[in-house]
């Protein structure tokens, strides 16, 4: 069985936690986690990111009449 490197942790890890992995993936990287715990420091990081980035919201999409009012005001 081929170890998972922390290279292959740091270019996967937002892979491995969003998308869809096969049991031998996730075993690997589970283990890597238990042993390693810069790679579980960096685990970390990526889940608070991604909590963060969800939270935030974009702003609302102008009205037609608001972005016609600004094209007004520019073109005076």
């Amino acid at each position: 069985m081929m170890l998972i490197t922390r290279k292959d942790i740091s270019d996967t890890a937002s892979d491995m936690l969003e998308g869809p992995t096969t049991l031998f993936q996730r075993i690997k990287f589970c283990f890597h986690l238990m042993i390693c715990v810069h790679c579980r420091r960096h685990l970390k990081q990526i889940r608070h990111s991604i909590g963060v980035a969800q939270k935030i919201s974009s702003p609302p999409e102008p009205s037609d009449a608001e972005v016609e009012t600004l094209i007004s005001k520019l073109k005076s």
